[in-house]
């Protein structure tokens, strides 16, 4: 029986915060000061994505080895409220601040500068400024960061070769990140289909920042009453929208960086991210006096920091041989994909691939 998605996440939520508790709750009452500090965009930590996992990971390291952690969430949606959790963090004891995603690009470049004793992990994502463009990662800094490229090329390998030929693809907004995991898609589906002689049919588009979930959800169900199979959905914004129109449409779901199938039966597999490895490593050096600053540290298929969910995959014809295969030919380099920095679609390259840009 298909799960209904409401009782789902709330159990998840649940679930996560017995499993974990509170900051609040995993401090001695007495804590002040907090030694490690997750700081994290407004809305749910325990959402069942990677915010989740990287708590988890902090607070299974703190506990281990005695280390004072806590997370901070910001108040609202931008770049002054993320600056003002990381102030936050910083005055409650932070020595290394653990920043949760793209949103945080911006200010950790200025925040790694202000703050030069403190140290910082900016996860799947560049410490960038907007207006220049510059890049920079200073000595007390590490990206960490994941080929969500390959992850999406999986994704779409494995769809096409399930069967499917009318997909979709929906990310959260037009950023790199969200165009990797898109681009791959596009081109992982465009491989499978060339080796099966078929020509397969992709709508794609980036939702706006204008558009709610039920926005998202509308255009979702149209899309599925149209004759699309799956939407691969790439985005905390667009992912639980997705499912509800799945669940509405008796259609299927791709989800994105951790394993989403708890979530509903409608998600078939999810593109995903070794988050909890990535994170470990970089506690485990900062503990041991040897933080990685200054570096970028890449997760990808050659060091199994990106894969395909098939424990608890619903597909039918992809099996675990076929994924090992593809797997194989991205480690050993027999396959290149293409990032958002190589141009628009056509500069992809597809030949088996129809896309419609929405």
């Amino acid at each position: 029986m298909k799960k209904l998605l409401a009782l789902a996440v709330a159990a998840i939520m649940i679930l996560s915060l017995v499993a974990c508790g509170s900051p609040e709750e995993v401090q001695p009452e007495e804590q002040v000061d907090y030694e490690i500090a997750m700081v994290t965009e407004t809305g749910l930590i325990m959402n069942g994505g990677y915010s989740k996992v990287a708590w988890d990971t902090i607070s299974s390291f703190g506990e281990k080895k005695g280390v004072s952690h806590k997370y901070y969430k910001a108040a609202e949606a931008s770049e002054d409220a993320y600056r003002q959790v990381i102030d936050n963090a910083v005055a409650g004891g932070a020595k290394l601040v653990v920043a949760d995603g793209y949103l945080f690009s911006q200010v950790v470049y200025e925040k790694q500068k202000e703050y030069p004793d403190v140290k910082f992990v900016l996860i799947d994502a560049a410490p960038m400024d907007e207006e220049s463009g510059d890049v920079k990662v200073t000595k007390n800094t590490v990206e960490v960061t994941f080929a969500s490229e390959q992850a999406g090329y999986l994704a779409g390998y494995a769809a096409v070769k399930d069967g499917m030929t009318n997909l979709g693809y929906l990310g959260d907004s037009k950023v790199p990140l969200a165009i990797d995991y898109g681009y791959g898609f596009l081109q992982g589906a465009d491989k499978a289909a060339g080796e099966m002689g078929k020509t397969v049919n992709i709508s794609y588009r980036y939702s706006n920042s204008k558009e709610d979930s039920e926005a998202v959800r509308t255009a979702a169900q149209q899309w599925y009453d149209g004759g699309i199979e799956v939407i691969f959905a790439c985005g905390n914004k667009v992912e639980l929208p997705v499912i509800e129109a799945a669940e509405m449409t008796d259609k299927k779901v791709i989800g994105y960086e951790t394993d989403k199938s708890q979530m509903s039966d409608t998600v078939v597999t999810s593109a995903g991210k070794d988050i909890s490895k990535a994170l470990e490593s970089v506690l485990d050096q900062y503990e041991d006096d040897k933080f990685p600053g200054g570096t970028t540290v890449e997760y990808n298929a050659g060091n199994d920091g990106v894969w395909l969910e098939m424990d608890n995959a619903k597909l039918t014809n992809f099996s675990k041989s076929d994924y090992n295969g593809i797997v194989k030919e991205l480690k050993n380099g027999d396959i290149t994909v293409k990032k958002y920095d190589s141009g628009d679609i056509a500069s992809l390259g597809l030949t088996h691939v129809k896309v419609t840009e929405q």
